[in-house]
């Protein structure tokens, strides 16, 4: 059984195809409304998953929908796996967990194949249960190699304690492992959760899918591990639950709540979960309210900025949440294009999803194609696009990492922060833009007090970054730049912006793009400069500096130059992990419409 999906009028169908190849049969589409109902007018290749009717010319291809996973359920009779050895009772009591713990909690044992050994090991496995029903299991040799049922639904270990604790008005504890939440269990803490695959802060399928329960629940006490990893936890969990809602737990010079336990006993990981605080949304902290980040940063270093895997820009320049970046540029330099370029980079290297309010590049089916490119390597055209694997692969993934704030007419600055604040809570977004800043709808009578104004709308914006933990590219144009003796734009400074000084006094970033021209006609060329004139944190944002670019013509995607003075561009599709091959390749001269503007004109390659 296969399920498609129809490209003419995204119906979708069920189909029997047994054979590997060619599978012939009547189209679901138009045969049951013709006269001759059987006529296997259609073909569908369960290789290549597309299909095609000679008839009604309609194609298909494999439906994979997003919305609705099927899970797998662990194939277990749970009841034979309970029983543990000797050793492995005696290895939970030297962390300081008792086996009536391990009772309470269902822990097993069992001899399993790990793909990390390529054999089989004898397995702590602990069970994951959803309403009553088990959903997963992990499993743990004895070198701490881990491994999830495959297929399975993700879920909080310990899942049901959050329906009690909401019951009960209980607070509800949030850690990174098993073995941290059997230790709030063996303190005598009722309500704990932990996070099913460490301190990853990118895709929470777990999280998304718990949203609306985890909403009832009145206080969290965030007790992640006190490392790097830890505090990115805790920082994206307090911005997604609510700073308001949300307690810190302190583990002083331990590691997690483990370690506490077997260093200390359960009354002192109990009283550090009953001591927690609250996080403080007023300007006065004491030490203690950063403690745990302290300890890693002594340890570990500063934490750095993210980077985008292109060597000499990463040296000027990294990527911190909690701060805004002012862009700008001359006319036509392509400013929406590069933070385009940086959101792409951002969301796949770093899983950090993408907010716009952009009205400039409506429509939206415009801008999306735009970004489409940036992911697939290849312009979003049908004549460019390999198969409709392709396309609907990266699609797929755009719908789930990318979304738009975009009203009929403009907004002003406290509705689209304030729709940028759901998108941080319901769907785990970390990056935004907003493109251009003279879009930000107003009723003050902007020419009576312009610095006031600017300075209210940079400091909400600071403040909302700050509060989310999030990252946001404001694009502001410049004064009308004074071109130079020989008709070219120079580099645009943070005080060419239009308005204010503000925009870089106030700044964390300071980016300016800026396009050569060419010599004899000026016209606009797919190369340029970024200055990057501000990076407030020098050790951990970047040393400033200006970056050489090109231009890929094919698929909006930036490059540098390599030591020998050449490009290697990058046309692979990075969803897929194939490559688009151009028969002909080589970097035309760009004009603005092929390089920046809406249209694409055919290009030499």
């Amino acid at each position: 059984m296969e399920t498609i999906i129809s490209l003419s009028t995204r119906q979708i169908y069920d189909i029997t195809a047994d054979r590997n190849g060619e599978n012939q049969m009547p189209c679901p589409e138009c045969s049951r409304n013709r006269r001759k109902k059987n006529v296997k007018c259609f073909s569908y290749n369960t290789e290549k998953e597309v299909g095609y009717c000679n008839h009604c010319d309609t194609r298909f291809v494999k439906h994979q929908p997003h919305e609705e996973k099927q899970y797998i359920k662990p194939q277990i009779e749970w009841q034979n796996y309970t029983k543990l050895s000797e050793n492995v009772v005696k290895y939970f009591e030297s962390r300081g967990i008792s086996q009536r713990t391990l009772l309470e909690m269902k822990i097993g044992e069992k001899s399993e194949y790990m793909p990390q050994v390529e054999k089989n090991s004898n397995c702590i496995i602990f069970p994951y249960f959803k309403e009553g029903d088990l959903v997963n299991i992990k499993f743990r040799d004895g070198s701490k190699n881990f491994k999830l049922s495959s297929g399975a639904e993700l879920v909080w270990y310990n899942y049901d304690c959050i329906r009690k604790c909401i019951d009960n008005e209980g607070e509800l504890v949030i850690v990174e492992g098993e073995f941290d939440c059997l230790s709030v269990i063996q303190s005598g803490h009722e309500y704990v959760v932990s996070v099913p695959n460490g301190a990853s802060t990118g895709k929470m399928e777990y999280f998304d899918s718990s949203f609306d329960l985890l909403n009832q629940v009145k206080t969290f006490i965030i007790a992640t591990d006190n490392d790097l990893k830890g505090i990115e936890l805790k920082n994206d969990l307090t911005r997604r639950l609510g700073i308001e809602k949300c307690k810190i737990a302190s583990f002083r010079q331990f590691k997690d709540a483990n370690e506490v336990l077997a260093h200390e006993g359960r009354e002192s990981l109990l009283n550090a979960i009953k001591t927690a605080k609250l996080v403080r949304v007023s300007d006065v902290y004491e030490v203690s309210d950063f403690e745990s980040e302290l300890d890693s940063y002594f340890e570990n270093g500063l934490p750095q900025g993210k980077t985008l895997g292109i060597d000499d820009l990463d040296e000027k320049i990294r990527w911190l949440t909690g701060h805004y970046a002012t862009v700008t540029g001359s006319p036509t330099s392509g400013k929406s294009e590069f933070i385009d370029f940086v959101c792409a980079k951002l969301n796949f290297l770093h899983n950090w999803k993408v907010g716009y309010y952009s009205p400039e590049s409506a429509p939206l089916s415009v801008h999306f194609s735009k970004v489409f490119s940036k992911f697939a390597g290849f312009k979003f055209e049908k004549k460019y696009c390999p198969s409709d694997a392709e396309r609907y692969s990266v699609q797929d993934y755009l719908n789930e990492n990318y979304y738009w704030v975009a009203p009929v007419d403009d907004m002003s600055l406290d509705e689209i922060l304030s729709r940028f604040e759901y998108l941080v809570k319901a769907k785990g977004v970390k990056l935004f833009v907003i493109d251009p800043f003279n879009r930000i709808e107003t009723d003050q009578d902007y020419t009576q007090d312009k610095l006031l104004y600017i300075k209210k709308v940079l400091k909400k914006i600071i403040s909302f970054v700050k509060r989310n933990d999030a990252l946001l590219f404001l694009i502001a144009h410049p004064t009308k730049l004074q071109k130079t003796k020989d008709g070219k734009f120079p580099i645009a400074s943070m005080y060419d912006i239009s308005g204010s000084a503000d925009f870089f006094n106030m700044t964390s970033y300071g980016i300016s793009v800026r396009r050569e021209q060419k010599d004899d006609t000026l016209e606009f060329l797919s190369y340029g400069q970024v200055a990057i004139s501000k990076a407030k944190l020098n050790q951990t944002m970047g040393n400033t500096g200006i970056w050489e670019f090109r231009y890929n013509m094919n698929n909006g995607r930036y490059e540098s130059e390599n030591r020998n003075g050449a490009v290697q561009f990058d046309n692979l599709n990075w969803i897929t992990k194939n490559e688009y091959k151009y028969s002909e390749f080589k970097v035309p001269v760009a004009t603005v419409n092929q390089a920046f503007g809406d249209e694409y004109t055919d290009l030499p390659f």
